[in-house]
């Protein structure tokens, strides 16, 4: 791969597709599948179901079929990994949205989020946009109403998250003004504590999206995943052969 690739999954497109796949060669493994059946929501266990079925297809496409059925290996701080080693991945979805990073070359970390109204006070939105222009290298956000805006700070900061593994609370805790060392740059604390820088991604509208990528990495397209069976089928057969 030597690089980084994006994927978008229209989970409704792609739900025949997938179940499809997932029926013919089972890829989940036996905890991903208890963890699917003990959530009580319909909707979110099929999507979130469909998502990871995305994800362990794109994950066998660059390591092979010896990964099928193995159990994610989850950190302390929660983030997932598998034994092929040599890829980094990060799954984010919201609702009928999927969004999957892969990457050899570091760490990578995505988020993804629906327009929606958001219930938090404008006197805790300042400092978690302020971390999140630091953690862009200092990005401006792009103008909308405040919630719009406020949901992009949000999908920098969770993909920085989840690319180090640190964890939502202690990045904010880092950038809080009262940890920034007097005369500091808060760009210069994110800079030098952290791995990535988060990358804002263009998405249809209605989504918000970041990337979290090490510094100097080229921010790849966004690619669809196949949406029909065969369509499906040749793009894996694809992957194993370019392997």
């Amino acid at each position: 791969m030597a690089h980084a690739e994006l994927w978008f999954v229209d989970l409704e497109k792609a739900s025949s597709a997938l179940d499809a796949l997932e029926s013919a060669t089972p890829r989940l493994s036996d905890a991903d599948n208890a963890r699917f059946a003990a959530m009580t929501d319909s909707a979110a266990r099929r999507n979130r179901r469909l998502a990871h079925i995305a994800l362990r297809a794109l994950l066998e496409r660059k390591c092979g079929p010896d990964i099928r059925n193995t159990p994610f290996v989850v950190s302390e701080s929660g983030k997932p990994a598998l034994a092929c080693a040599s890829v980094s991945f990060s799954l984010a979805h919201t609702a009928a949205s999927a969004l999957i990073a892969l990457s050899d070359v570091g760490p990578v970390g995505v988020d993804l989020e629906h327009a929606r109204k958001v219930k938090i006070p404008a006197a805790r939105r300042a400092p978690i946009e302020r971390a999140a222009v630091a953690l862009a290298a200092g990005v401006p956000l792009a103008e909308g109403d405040p919630d719009t805006r406020f949901l992009r700070a949000w999908v920098r900061i969770e993909a920085v998250a989840k690319a180090t593994g640190s964890g939502v609370g202690p990045i904010l805790e880092r950038l809080r003004p009262r940890r920034v060392p007097e005369g500091a740059d808060g760009l210069a604390v994110a800079a030098g504590t952290s791995a990535v820088v988060a990358h804002d991604l263009t998405m249809t509208p209605g989504l918000f999206a970041a990337v979290a990528l090490p510094p100097g990495r080229l921010l790849p397209l966004v690619r669809h995943l196949p949406d029909r069976v065969a369509a499906l089928a040749t793009w894996i057969a694809e992957g194993e052969a370019a392997r």
